[in-house]
């Protein structure tokens, strides 16, 4: 094993981010419960999650995916302008975003009800520069194969960040500390991006051209027009069913959901996200359609292996030892995570391989599907509240159309390979 794993570029630059995706995953494992415990209740973190929701609706867009094309760029010269582009782009999206807040934040304000909140959605352009910002310094050194700097970015972000939300809670801060905490771990890992990049490549900056810019933007404006609204869908998705839990049963279920799903997508994503820009970068230079369909489906199997590790472990912790560590607020904590445990292992599989959409040229599809995964959950939600009209029948009917959609998602992409020439390039068609 030793000997495959020091032979395959592939398999090292998977454990090289899945180390930095394991410590940084581990700090919040960590820091979580002690939040939890002595700082914030469950409403605190259910403000938390609708902030981030309604932040990450806008601000992983910020770039129109433009820095997914970083690494199907063969020439540093297309990269640094495409790179460009992305960032300027960014800095227009985050003044609509505050033009937009400016003038709508008492109404939204109204919306939720809660006095005070209003304000704070002016952090919105601040989010979506961070979020940009790090996203398009990610898929640079995606590029470059420099997974360790990947690594060390993840790590440096969650450390700053829980560190911070522990010196807010100390100072008494109420729910905007979590949210400040989100902020500082995006600047330290900005930071750490922008050093990497003036010590390594500041000069392909004298390459930059805002005409020659433009002109490699249009090239790439398939991600503009399909990945953009593909992942605006995606976000959507997360923004409706965190709201109707809001609306119809409070911020205290929001926020046991939300902390399961930090505890959870955590634990999936030490994985997830390490293997999904190992494969992203492994799909762009597989050629051959039969390697790709082997490489796909032989990772498919040992994805869903690994994900039944979660499934048991969450099903065979006793509620009582919650209570005892994090205290009688979160009572109903394992109740909600063994309902999402299951959707978002199926998730799980399903986002680490789902790069092969952009591999195989399929945005245009994958826009129609995210439609109709947002009409599922909708439905599902509904249907699972009409059954019995409490939170579990509603989080079940969420859940299996998760469930269903994620897999759909997985076979279509079996079917398009199929399709596809027996010997194509390695760029986006």
């Amino acid at each position: 094993m030793l000997d495959r794993i020091k032979n395959s570029e592939f398999a090292r630059n998977v454990l090289v981010l899945f180390s930095g995706s394991l410590l940084a995953q581990l700090i919040p494992f960590l820091v979580l419960p002690i939040l939890q415990r002595y700082f914030y209740d469950p409403s605190a973190f259910g403000l938390l999650a609708i902030f981030m929701v309604f932040f990450e609706l806008f601000s992983r867009v910020g770039t129109l995916k433009l820095e997914l094309g970083l690494v199907l760029q063969r020439r540093i010269k297309d990269a640094i302008n495409l790179a460009y582009g992305a960032l300027r782009i960014s800095m227009v999206m985050a003044l609509v975003a505050f033009i937009f807040v400016f003038f709508f934040q008492n109404e939204l304000g109204r919306f939720y009800g809660i006095e005070g909140f209003e304000h704070y959605f002016l952090l919105l352009p601040l989010f979506i520069l961070l979020t940009s910002f790090n996203e398009i310094g990610a898929y640079w050194f995606n590029r470059q194969k420099k997974f360790t700097i990947l690594s060390i970015s993840k790590v440096a972000q969650t450390s700053s960040a829980e560190l911070s939300k522990l010196g807010f809670g100390l100072l008494g801060m109420n729910f905007i500390g979590l949210i400040y905490g989100k902020l500082i771990g995006w600047c330290v890992a900005g930071g750490y991006f922008l050093y990497r990049f003036m010590k390594r490549d500041r000069s392909s900056l004298r390459l930059i051209n805002t005409a020659y810019s433009n002109e490699v933007v249009r090239k790439n404006k398939q991600f503009i027009l399909f990945t953009t609204p593909s992942t605006l869908l995606g976000f959507l998705i997360n923004f409706i069913y965190i709201h109707l839990f809001f609306l119809y049963f409070g911020e205290d279920v929001v926020g046991n959901i939300g902390v399961s799903m930090t505890y959870l997508s955590a634990g999936f994503g030490i994985i997830a996200v390490s293997f999904s820009q190992v494969f992203y970068s492994k799909l762009a230079e597989t050629k051959n359609k039969s390697a790709l369909r082997t490489l796909y489906i032989r990772f498919a199997k040992n994805l869903f292996a690994f994900s039944l590790i979660p499934i048991i472990l969450v099903y065979l912790i006793p509620s009582s030892m919650v209570v005892y560590l994090l205290g009688d607020a979160w009572v109903d904590l394992m109740n909600f995570s063994r309902i999402m445990v299951l959707w978002l292992a199926v998730w799980f599989v399903s986002s680490s391989l789902s790069f092969i959409y952009i591999r195989l040229g399929r945005q245009k599809e994958m826009v129609i599907f995210d439609v109709m995964h947002l009409g599922m959950v909708v439905l599902g939600f509904f249907i699972g509240f009409w059954i019995d009209a409490n939170v579990y029948t509603a989080l079940w009917g969420f859940a299996i159309s998760q469930i269903v959609y994620y897999l759909f998602a997985i076979g279509i992409a079996l079917y398009y390979i199929g399709r596809m020439p027996d010997s194509v390039n390695g760029t986006v068609q």
